[in-house]
């Protein structure tokens, strides 16, 4: 037997990799973004995309510990809907991981302000290449680095928040906009839930962990749904002070925390937030590379990709060719400018993984009733009621993004139909092949 991934992961660094993955500096800018066009109902669609992703995170928390193991998704739909639809969720995280190359490119633009000798594209590779090291180096490496980044960002982004309302620095809150709800209504609190829907994508990203993890009944759903909640509680403090700080054109900008730091701090707001805005880039970054590498992994050990994608280091015992599978795929994307319909396709991916995890619980309860399941969201087995209002409420997003943001669908459908179509024929190539062999 060859060398195996380690259980050394406990509940911080899984919460680390939960928080770090989900909120990134593009989640912030669509922080302000909502508010400066929403207002205050924002509040009510954050709440909506809240329960409807706490449902997911239930879900991926009773299948990832029915199969603990590094697969995470793709290994739960091979169970349900065999290898054709677990290759393809496998080739929508790709695509999906491929758009981190804007993140990096913002990352590389804001630190040629304060270091022009360096163009943004090269501040862009230092920064993925520093990314692939530490994943490279192993579970504990990057698990240590998201726990102390978390805690930085965390404690940052509340205390900005918490000045700014006690009126410390140079900005002051106008509570009268706080208290302004004038744009309420059913129809915008429902489109705008949509946006806040994507404040939380990923969270799920720490189940290709559950063999690294030491006890993953407890800590993958407390850490994904501490996560969620903490995330919920930050944006519940640090958007409403922006609203209240900035103006109109500074919160619907590509910047609105650089703004609100600069507005509060000046030239050292402006630092604050780099290094901010770094920290957030190593645990989104970084840990989308964790996770997603283990779901190449078990797509290689399970013959589907070639066989080298399943090799591990011999002495850190990491994934690394599906390491640098994903870093040269971010790399290309930024060379060629990771345009920002990147971010649209994923959006869509992400909406249908998620729908697919609800359909591979329903067909999973039926299919496999006798399995031990460490962790049962409880309700009737054969129909369980969190799949069906899971299904719904997906299916609502979908059906709300294609009104908001048509290009969403017609960008997005065409590229997950062609990541199936590559699937399925490259799982009827497998069994062909094994059927000959036999």
């Amino acid at each position: 037997m060859g060398p195996q991934l380690k259980r050394v992961l406990g509940f911080w660094p899984v919460f680390s990799a939960c928080f770090g993955i989900a909120i990134s500096a593009s989640t912030l800018m669509l922080l302000g973004n909502a508010f400066g066009i929403s207002g205050m109902p924002f509040i009510l669609s954050q709440s909506i995309a809240l329960v409807i992703m706490i449902l997911v995170v239930l879900a991926f928390s009773e299948l990832s510990t029915l199969f603990p193991v590094a697969g995470g998704i793709e290994a739960y739909t091979r169970e349900a809907l065999g290898l054709g639809p677990a290759a393809t969720v496998t080739l929508w995280y790709f695509v999906a991981t491929i758009s981190l190359a804007t993140n990096a490119m913002v990352d590389g633009s804001l630190l040629n302000i304060f270091l022009p000798g360096i163009p943004p594209l090269g501040w862009a590779l230092i920064l993925v290449t520093i990314y692939l090291v530490f994943n490279l180096l192993g579970a504990k490496v990057i698990g240590f680095g998201q726990g102390f980044f978390t805690i930085l960002v965390i404690a940052s982004y509340l205390l900005m928040g918490i000045l700014a309302f006690a009126g410390i620095g140079g900005g002051s809150v106008d509570f009268s906009r706080l208290s302004d709800w004038s744009g309420l209504s059913f129809s915008s609190v429902f489109n705008f839930a949509i946006m806040a829907f994507w404040l939380f994508v990923g969270i799920e990203m720490a189940t290709p962990l559950a063999e690294e993890v030491k006890n993953p009944k407890k800590t993958l759903p407390r850490a994904m749904i501490a996560g969620l909640i903490t995330i919920f509680l930050i944006q519940l403090i640090l958007g409403p002070a922006m609203y209240g700080t900035l103006t109109v054109d500074e919160l619907t900008s590509f910047t609105p925390h650089v703004s609100f730091a600069q507005k509060l701090f000046g030239n050292f707001g402006l630092v604050w937030v780099l290094i901010l805005q770094l920290s957030l880039e190593f645990t989104t970054i970084g840990g989308v590379m964790f996770g997603i590498s283990r779901i190449i992994y078990g797509l290689g050990r399970d013959k589907m990709l070639p066989g080298f994608f399943a090799w591990l280091h011999p002495k850190f015992g990491t994934p690394w060719a599906s390491l640098f599978l994903i870093y040269f795929a971010v790399v290309i994307a930024m060379i060629f400018g990771a345009p920002l319909q990147l971010l649209s396709i994923a959006s869509m991916i992400f909406l249908l993984i998620y729908a697919l995890v609800f359909i591979d619980l329903w067909i999973l309860r039926r299919k496999k009733p006798d399995l031990e399941r460490p962790f049962y969201v409880g309700g009737p087995f054969y129909n369980p009621t969190l799949a069906v209002a899971g299904i719904l409420a997906i299916f609502g997003v979908i059906v709300g993004n294609s009104i908001q943001d048509p290009s969403i669908i017609s960008i997005g459908l065409p590229v997950a139909a062609f990541c199936f179509v590559i699937a399925m024929i490259a799982a009827r190539f497998r069994k062909v092949k094994e059927t000959t062999v036999t």
